[in-house]
């Protein structure tokens, strides 16, 4: 009899629903989580260029083209924006908003205040104008000009 209250509670506790498994911090980013952030900060990078570039005294052209991109990739965007959120959620679990919102400030700061020239301005409407030609895939081949800030600032799962 024993025997078999004990078999019945093991079976018991085997059917019970298990809680959720949530992600445990890993220490890293994976390589579709780093090139979620590439794609942010490159994304970043030509937004605010474009703004910037597209004032007086550049006038480069610019801000119509971004707006062109984002209208293409808007989606993929916020898809690789997902990714990000869901990394920083794993890593910085008791903060993550905090730590997400300090990293998007700082970026945005940075690339906001990019000291602008003819020369820079130049390249990002080229950039710019190529991105809108090309499908998704080669923007993400594009962001990777990110890789090394990115790795100097998430350790990556793959070393």
């Amino acid at each position: 009899m024993r025997r078999f209250a004990a078999l019945v509670a093991v079976l018991a506790l085997s059917l019970a629903p298990l809680p959720a498994a949530e992600a445990k911090p890993r220490g890293c980013f994976t390589k579709q989580e780093q090139t979620a952030e590439e794609v942010v900060r490159y994304g970043l990078r030509l937004r605010e260029g474009g703004r910037g570039c597209d004032e007086a005294p550049w006038n480069a052209g610019t801000q119509p083209l971004w707006d062109a991109v984002d209208k293409q990739f808007g989606d993929q965007f916020k898809q690789q924006t997902e990714t990000r959120r869901k990394a920083f959620e794993r890593e910085f679990e008791k903060d993550a908003e905090n730590n997400l919102n300090r990293w998007n400030a700082r970026i945005v700061f940075y690339y906001r205040n990019y000291p602008l020239s003819p020369v820079y301005c130049d390249l990002l409407k080229t950039q710019l104008v190529n991105v809108v030609k090309k499908p998704w895939g080669a923007f993400v081949k594009q962001s990777a000009i990110a890789r090394d800030d990115v790795r100097m600032t998430y350790q990556p799962c793959d070393l």
